[in-house]
């Protein structure tokens, strides 16, 4: 106990992201977690050229296969118990013919560069011994070191909120997708890194200098890399304080700009209800318009018989729903976990925000389930039914940060007295028993027999 009195976050995270994280990228059967299949098509595709791959990635995600490996299947019967236990070793141990003899080559583009992390451990298997098994783990560890990484870079340079951080990206959820080979990594970097980033700018920390001409050009990179929906941390650009400028007129005019919204608060409310209704409207014109997304929004997200996803797939996902979203930790101990999040939020260090901060962030956690559900329905479900199928609550994930300064409010309001070091013992616990909990799960689900 006396040594977690001088852990730090950074030591937290670390430790058990790559713990746990090692240990799931190896016991993970061959593409267990959601589209490992096309995310090690595409990784393979960077530094190989093969004529069978190449047919194989022009099919859709859904459709493409493990070339010469229909017996690897990705998800089990889960009505036959530990039937992964021999196609986990035949994965390691039979090399694939059918990539044996491809050309070596570079070839990056948006699409695969995402994958970059993953390519490089497949590389390495590949020269090593070409089965899938050791190609998968490989891919695995280099995507977990990639995001141990970029996490780690994001608490440490945070100006608060360093444990809500830890604890977000120790979530069962988050590790399995950084310990596969999903590109959900990048997303996940790109949420932490431009939040960590921010908490710098909302203390004044920083001030723009020439450093802004490479550090906005590498950021808006970095989401035009990621899924569409990182986009939506943009509107983080109303939330810079007046005082991140130099020029005094542009000061004084931006000055004049928050007081009139704070002055008018009714009408920026009016502006962003009349906005919404406008991006709706257009995004569903072919889908019966804003009404009917309406009515789906609404079936989507409260009517639980209709959306029988909404708890174990979505809610429940948020913080583990595992494999091919076909076991998850228990409902209690997800609760729980809720409980403990929003107690380390609400007890995080005192910092005067704007309310903007507050407004801006809550709106980029709601909005992004909003445009996600959207897109969802347009897309995955084919724009027919009453309701939205296909989203992951891993997609809502990463955004539970920014409701830190919406609970940094709360607080002022709430008194929560907690020790310092107390907070840090609860999120090493809960991220603890979490993360071994997945690893036990994993075990009995895929390789128990009786």
């Amino acid at each position: 106990m006396a040594q977690l009195k001088r852990i730090k976050p950074t030591t937290i995270f670390v430790s058990l992201a790559l713990c746990f994280g090692i240990i799931a990228a190896i016991i993970m059967p061959v593409a267990s977690a959601p589209d490992e299949t096309y995310h090690f098509n595409n990784s393979f595709n960077i530094f190989f050229e093969n004529e069978a791959m190449t047919k194989n990635l022009s099919k859709t995600s859904s459709q493409q296969t493990l070339l010469g490996a229909k017996d690897l299947f990705a998800i089990r019967n889960t009505n036959i118990a530990g039937s992964a236990d021999d196609l986990y070793k035949t994965s390691l141990t039979r090399k694939v013919t059918q990539l044996k003899h491809s050309r070596f080559r570079l070839s990056l583009n948006r699409q695969n560069l995402i994958h970059l992390p993953q390519a490089l451990g497949i590389l390495i298997a590949y020269f090593i011994y070409p089965s899938y098994g050791l190609m998968f783990i490989f891919g695995r560890l280099c995507n977990l070191f990639f995001y141990t990484g970029l996490i780690y870079v994001a608490i440490k340079k945070s100006a608060f909120g360093k444990l809500p951080i830890a604890l977000i990206a120790l979530l069962p959820i988050s590790i399995q997708q950084a310990a596969s080979l999903s590109y959900d990594t990048s997303l996940f970097a790109s949420v932490f890194l431009v939040f960590s980033l921010m908490t710098n700018i909302w203390k004044n920390n920083f001030k723009i200098s020439r450093k802004w001409w490479l550090y906005l050009p590498l950021i808006l990179l970095g989401l035009y890399l990621t899924k569409k929906s990182a986009l939506i941390m943009l509107a983080l650009i109303f939330t810079v304080p007046v005082t991140f400028f130099r020029n005094q007129k542009l000061k004084k005019a931006l000055e004049a700009v928050w007081n009139f919204c704070n002055k008018y608060k009714w009408l920026v409310g009016v502006g962003l209800i009349m906005g919404s209704f406008l991006v709706f409207r257009f995004l569903f014109t072919n889908y019966g318009g804003f009404m009917r997304w309406l009515h789906i929004m609404f079936n989507t997200y409260f009517v639980t018989w209709i959306n029988t996803n909404l708890d174990p797939i979505v809610v429940s996902g948020m913080v583990g729903s595992f494999g091919a979203l076909t076991y998850r930790l228990p409902e209690w101990l997800i609760i729980l976990t809720f409980v403990v999040m929003s107690w380390i939020m609400l007890s995080d260090e005192k910092i005067k925000l704007d309310n903007r901060v507050v407004f801006i962030s809550s709106c980029i956690f709601i909005f992004n389930i909003l445009i996600t559900g959207t897109m969802m329905y347009k897309g995955w479900t084919g724009g027919v039914g009453n309701v939205s199928i296909g989203e992951q609550g891993r997609y809502y994930t990463p955004f539970l940060i920014f409701l830190l300064p919406l609970f940094m409010k709360l607080s002022e309001s709430i008194k929560l007295e907690i020790k310092p070091w107390h907070r840090e013992v609860l999120t090493f616990t809960i991220s603890f028993i979490n993360l071994f909990l997945f690893v036990v799960l994993t075990v009995l689900f895929w390789f128990t027999k009786g």
